[in-house]
């Protein structure tokens, strides 16, 4: 059994539990598409042993070690699709009714879909999704008669009436590695794309970000760590070249993060990673994240 996420205490069940600020929960899961590259069910565990690579501690007058963060530890490995979903629903539910914000990691971006289910159980009404990701997910099956694959998890999403589609941003979105059908769904819906080239303008990024939290005050975000560039994030099942940085990724989340009432990180995928690089950004964006709540 993997050591608990540095900073957390590990436990079995939070029923007893008081005074949470955030529950970690891993999700060792990815899909049966055979296109991807495997790997990505290893992420939760290897992010857990890296995490104690760092102190925990930064120039933040907070930081993990000020906030009283568990650590669910890992659902079990081997599910399928449903299992999956409703473990996962069910733990995501149970934190949000303590008050507290659940971080899960992943996993494969199809986890989303229990993320979302979860949510929709809680004790919380969110206003809006940011999809932080190289891709759209908007596919509605891929591959052909796939109908429950990371890249399908967001058109899944929608069906269940949970987010209006208007106040669903993309951060990060870029190609060429997109299905029309998707681009064509996402202007149909009037979703909200900030997409890579807006970096170029630092203070225009600034001023979407700004405009998100001012207008949408309980967001579920949900990241996939190719949205950077894979010379930063080289350990990801579809890199997809001219993405975000590191540190443009750490100020999004900085932002972004007092508003964030879910949050999610997948992916990972140690078996394609060198040097541990890409499970030690995770390991450092829940850090940030923790910092700036």
């Amino acid at each position: 059994m993997s050591k608990p996420f540095y900073g957390t205490f590990p436990v079995k069940e939070i029923d007893s539990a008081i005074d949470l600020d955030a529950v970690i929960i891993g999700v060792p899961y990815e899909d049966n598409a055979k296109i991807y590259r495997k790997g990505a069910s290893t992420a939760p565990m290897k992010i857990r042993e890296f995490s104690s690579f760092f102190s925990g501690q930064s120039f933040s007058d907070q930081s993990i070690h000020q906030h009283n963060v568990l650590d669910l530890m890992d659902l079990a490995e081997n599910l399928n699709n449903e299992e999956m979903q409703k473990g996962l629903s069910e733990k995501v539910q149970k934190i949000l009714q303590k008050g507290a914000l659940p971080i899960i990691l992943g996993g494969d971006h199809s986890i989303a879909l229990g993320t979302a289910k979860g949510i929709m159980k809680g004790d919380i009404e969110i206003d809006s999704i940011v999809w932080i990701d190289a891709h759209l997910d908007l596919m509605n099956e891929y591959p052909e008669g796939e109908k429950y694959t990371r890249a399908t998890v967001l058109k899944r999403i929608i069906e269940l009436d949970f987010v209006d589609p208007k106040k669903i941003y993309f951060i990060g979105s870029r190609g060429h590695n997109l299905g029309l059908e998707e681009i064509e769904f996402c202007k149909e819906q009037g979703m909200n794309t900030i997409n890579v080239k807006t970096f170029q303008n630092r203070e225009k990024i600034l001023e979407a970000l700004a405009q998100i939290v001012k207008h949408q005050k309980n967001i579920y975000v949900s990241l996939d760590i190719d949205v950077l560039d894979p010379a930063f994030a080289p350990g990801v099942s579809v890199p997809e070249p001219g993405g975000l940085t590191t540190r443009e990724l750490f100020e999004v989340i900085n932002l972004l993060a007092k508003n964030i009432k879910c949050f999610e990180i997948v992916e990972v995928n140690p078996k394609l990673d060198i040097n541990d690089i890409t499970s030690k950004i995770a390991c450092k964006t829940i850090f940030e994240l923790l910092d700036s709540i």
